[in-house]
């Protein structure tokens, strides 16, 4: 009997203990998530879940940027949908990645989607905007600024032989943004010219110009739409005068493109052109325009026309030198201009 109560005890005894060692296992939610594969650059990225036991654990997404050192923690809330969400910053190209885990009641952390090991990965795409940057930057070589000078002028003649004429030269600076706000600038001008002032062999002829400067933008309103406009202030013959200029162009401006443009330049008048540029024969950009103008703010007649044709022709990556000839009468026979121009990318 007293071997058999000393089993018994022992038994007992081993029983207590093997219950008093056990550790009770805490209870574990089940998460169901469908993990997204992209998401829009600079947007935020909206996780959901679902979770049958929220309260079970702490539920959290661990994510970084991809390359990124360190992790950082969101929780999971509750949506008023019923459902759980968690929302992760606005990302960045290339990506972002991420892992979900719990925490139970006991502290121990549960990986419920995924793992620091073997994170998931969300894509994050450029914006348009962004992949036109980076196109731009590779086609310029990472150059966004650059000085150009125009020198152009024209010759209307006249049937009694006065003076029809003008020169016009521009120095301006542009830096690209590349962007919707595709680039700014200003410069500074300068127009000299002579006009009759009556039809007849012993007309006077006038002197007129206008000194003035300027600045510009030009934006990117569509892949291939652009849209310039500018605005100056200015001294000439007649005291000060306003400046102003726009222009559409269908196309890129540095490959084919149709531009449509006008321009006042105060007591000089008034212009417009319709432009076309052909990039066929590379590296040679080509281009056919005519122009209807003022200039130099005509008094006898303002229907000076004239047709222009000019080349531009990139010589180094830094450097682009331009040639234009023009031809067009405004009161009597037609006569030539051109001008020369080049660009310095830095």
């Amino acid at each position: 009997m007293i071997r058999a109560s000393t089993l018994l005890l022992v038994l007992a005894a081993g029983a207590g203990v093997a219950r008093a060692d056990a550790v009770p296992t805490a209870p574990r939610a089940l998460v169901v998530h469908v993990a997204p594969l992209a998401s829009a650059a600079g947007a935020p990225i909206e996780l959901d879940a679902m979770i049958d036991a929220p309260f079970a654990e702490h539920l959290a997404v661990r994510w970084r940027a991809i390359g990124e050192p360190g992790w950082h923690d969101v929780a999971f809330e509750r949506s008023s949908a019923g459902g759980w969400f968690a929302s992760l910053p606005a990302a960045t190209p290339p990506g972002l990645e991420y892992y979900i885990v719990g925490t139970d009641t006991t502290g121990v952390e549960v990986a419920h989607f995924a793992s620091q090991r073997s994170p998931h990965v969300v894509r994050v795409e450029p914006s348009l905007v962004d992949q036109l940057q980076a196109l731009d930057r590779r086609r310029l070589g990472d150059l966004p600024d650059e000085v150009a000078l125009d020198v152009t002028g024209h010759n209307f003649g006249n049937r009694y032989g006065l003076a029809d004429r003008f020169l016009r030269g521009e120095l301006i600076y542009r830096h690209r943004f590349l962007r919707i706000l595709h680039s700014v600038g200003f410069g500074f001008g300068a127009i000299a010219g002579q006009t009759p002032e009556s039809s007849d062999p012993a007309s006077r002829v006038l002197d007129h110009g206008l000194r003035y400067g300027f600045g510009e933008v030009q934006l990117r309103v569509h892949p291939s739409v652009f849209v310039d406009a500018r605005l100056g202030l200015g001294v000439s013959h007649a005291g000060f005068e306003q400046n102003a200029r726009a222009a559409l162009t269908l196309g890129k401006p540095w490959r084919s493109n149709v531009q449509l443009g006008a321009e006042w330049l105060g007591d000089l008048g008034p212009s417009a052109w319709v432009r076309l540029q052909w990039d066929t024969a590379p590296p040679l950009l080509m281009a056919a325009s005519v122009v209807r103008t003022d200039l130099p703010g005509a008094v006898l007649s303002r229907a000076g026309l004239y047709l222009a044709y000019d080349v531009a022709y990139r010589v180094l990556d830094r450097l682009t030198v331009r040639a234009q000839v023009s031809y067009g009468p405004r009161d009597g026979t037609a006569h030539v201009g051109g001008g020369l121009g080049t660009s310095v990318a830095f």
